[in-house]
């Protein structure tokens, strides 16, 4: 699997992001938008509502959306407020692919016809391949990243590939403009041939379907996503 570097990326694009543990790599950062007007969502997985920074020490729209059992008042199911500053939403259940591609897609449409850039990191794949099948997962990060790059969104999603085989790690990479990796995961990123990459992606036959393309998600509704993801 080739790697590249922050630096070397010309935005927008969208980048898996490679690294081991839980410790988060300085490229977070750095693979952002760095405009103070600036919408960055941070997609997280947690059984708590991520902290809240203040309002004034925030650039621009600051998006927070959680997956799992994160408390929050479950009598409210109303649309998140994006009026405000910082703009909160959540999904309790962590295999409900569909749902999360359509709260992440719900941002971009807002933050999109404001007309300024997009900045999104995803916090984990790893997250999602706990609880739902590679297969599923990466549908939908071929899904989304085509609904980020219709934005265009500077999107980074967190992996460890050690957690993971090494033709499927190497799959993922398919789906992004490039990968960046850490010096701890750089030196032990899998070398699995094209081969296995074919023939995984056989096995997964329909994971990546026409109706999942960059045309069917460019112009997509909330419903498009939702019906795309909910095959």
């Amino acid at each position: 699997m080739d790697t590249t570097t922050p630096a070397a990326i010309d935005p927008p694009a969208n980048v898996l992001l490679v690294h081991s543990g839980r410790t988060g790599p300085d490229a977070c950062e750095e693979l952002c938008y760095a405009d103070s007007d600036t919408a960055h969502l941070a997609v997280t997985f947690a059984d708590e509502e991520p902290d809240c920074p203040d309002e004034e020490t925030i650039d621009g729209p600051l998006g927070q959306l959680a997956i799992g059992d994160v408390l929050t008042d479950a009598g409210d199911e109303s649309e998140p407020d994006f009026s405000r500053p910082i703009v909160t939403d959540s999904v309790t259940d962590p295999t409900d692919l569909s749902a999360i591609g359509v709260a992440v897609s719900r941002f971009c449409k807002h933050w999109d016809e404001t007309g300024g850039e997009i900045t999104v990191c995803f916090d984990s794949l790893d997250a999602l391949l706990r609880h739902t099948s590679p297969k599923e997962v990466f549908q939908f990060a071929h899904v989304l990243t085509n609904r980020l790059s219709s934005v265009d969104a500077y999107a980074h999603f967190h992996f460890d590939p050690a957690r993971h085989e090494d033709r499927v790690v190497s799959t993922f990479g398919t789906i992004f403009d490039a990968v960046v990796a850490d010096d701890d995961a750089n030196e032990s990123l899998p070398q699995a041939t094209d081969e296995d990459v074919a023939a995984l992606l056989a096995e997964w036959d329909g994971a990546s379907t026409a109706d999942a393309g960059s045309d069917a998600v460019t112009e997509a509704t909330d419903e498009d996503i939702a019906r795309i993801l909910g095959n």
